[in-house]
C-alpha cells in the first residue's frame, strides 16, 4: 500500500509570541492531507533552510522571511497578522509566491482595543484606578477634564477591515465617523457604516479622536509628525494600534508635553519592547504592550482563515486577501 503524500505547511513564528496552547490548537486544526511543520526563531538555520526548501505553504507570525531564493515549491505565504511590513512584497511577487493577510481575523479585537484606549483617556481611567488603589478618593475633582464619546468626531486613518470595525463600534456610541484612506470605500459601505470620506487635512484638523489603522508603507511611515500634530485640536487625542512607525515618537512626546494635543493611547511603538521612554511617565498617555490584536478568540479565527486559504490554493483556487505589490 502506497503512503499518502501530504503537502507541507511550514509555520514560521516567534516562540515568545505564540503560547504552547496555540501550537496544540494549530496541530488539531490542521486539515487532512497536510503536514504542519513548526519552525521557531531558535530553530537552527540549516534545519530552517531544509523546511523552507520543502514547504508547499507558509504560515508566518511576527517574523520576517529572507529565504525567497530557496522557497521553490511555495504556493502561498499566509501571514496570521494584518501587518506585512516585515516582508518583501515585491520580492515574493517576483518569485511567484502570493502573500495573503489574515482576512480581518483580528479586526474585532483591535477595534475593541482602540475603543478601550479612547474611553480610558476620556475618563482618565488609569489615574482614577491607581489613585483609589493607593487610598486616594478623587471623587469629582477631574470632572472638567472628563468627556463622553457621544457626539465627538472620530477620524479613522485607514479604512480596511479594522478601520471599518472601529466605525461600526463608534456608531454604537452615537459619535460621528469620518475616515481617510488612499482608496475611497464604496458609497454603499460608507452609508452602511455612517462614515464620511474626508481629506487627510480635514480629518486631522477637525477630529476629536484620531485613530490609526493603516499598514506601514512608505506612504504611511511617519504620517503623524510635528506638522500633523500641530494641526490637531488641542483637545484631541491620538490612538495608534497599527504600527509604531506611523508616528514620529519624539514629535508626539513634545506635542504631549507642550499641550499641543490632549493625550495619546498607544499599543505600538517605533522601537519595541518599550521599556524606557517619557511616554511611560506621562499622565495623559495610556500604553499597552502591543496586545491590541491578541486574544484567544482572534487566534481561532487566524488559524481557521489560514487553513481555509491554504486549502483554496490546494484546490487550484485563488487565495483571498492577497497583498498587491506597490509600484
Amino acid at each position: 500500500m502506497s503512503m499518502e503524500i501530504k503537502e507541507k505547511i511550514v509555520f514560521l513564528y516567534n516562540e515568545a509570541s505564540v503560547p504552547d496552547q496555540i501550537i496544540e490548537a494549530a496541530k488539531q486544526q490542521t486539515p487532512a492531507g497536510f503536514e504542519l511543520i513548526f519552525c521557531e526563531t531558535k530553530t537552527p538555520s540549516s534545519q530552517r533552510r531544509t523546511y523552507v526548501s520543502e514547504a508547499d505553504y507558509f504560515m508566518l507570525y511576527t517574523v520576517g522571511f529572507d529565504d525567497v531564493d530557496i522557497a521553490k515549491k511555495a504556493k502561498l505565504m499566509q501571514i496570521l497578522s494584518a501587518g506585512y511590513d516585515r516582508l518583501d512584497v515585491s520580492g515574493l511577487r517576483a518569485a511567484g509566491i502570493p502573500l495573503a493577510t489574515n482576512g480581518g481575523a483580528n479586526a474585532p479585537t483591535v477595534a475593541e482595543h482602540a475603543i478601550l484606549l479612547i474611553l480610558s483617556l476620556f475618563r482618565k481611567l488609569p489615574k482614577h484606578h491607581m489613585s483609589l488603589k493607593e487610598g486616594i478618593w478623587l471623587g469629582h475633582q477631574e470632572v472638567l477634564s472628563l468627556y463622553e464619546l457621544r457626539g465627538k468626531q472620530v477620524g479613522i486613518i485607514g479604512f480596511g477591515k479594522i478601520g471599518q470595525e472601529v466605525a461600526r463600534m463608534v456608531n454604537g456610541f452615537l459619535a460621528n465617523v469620518v475616515y481617510y484612506d488612499v482608496e475611497r470605500a464604496g458609497l454603499e459601505l460608507e452609508a452602511g457604516l455612517n462614515a464620511k470620506y474626508v481629506t487627510l487635512n480635514e480629518l486631522i484638523t477637525e477630529s476629536d479622536v484620531i485613530t490609526i489603522h493603516t499598514p506601514l508603507t512608505e506612504g504611511s511611515r511617519h504620517l503623524i509628525n510635528s506638522n500633523t500634530l500641530g494641526l490637531m485640536k488641542p483637545t484631541a487625542i491620538l490612538i495608534n494600534t497599527a504600527r509604531g512607525g506611523a508616528v514620529v515618537e519624539a514629535d508626539l512626546i513634545e506635542a504631549l508635553k507642550e499641550g499641543i494635543i490632549a493625550g495619546a493611547g498607544l499599543d505600538v511603538f517605533e522601537n519595541e519592547p518599550l521599556l524606557d521612554s517619557p511616554l511611560l511617565k506621562m499622565e495623559n498617555v495610556v500604553v499597552t504592550p502591543h496586545t491590541a490584536g491578541s486574544t484567544i478568540d482572534t487566534w481561532w479565527r487566524r488559524l481557521q482563515f489560514a487553513f481555509d486559504n491554504i486549502q483554496r490554493v490546494s484546490r487550484g483556487e485563488k487565495p483571498l486577501y492577497v497583498v498587491e505589490a506597490k509600484p
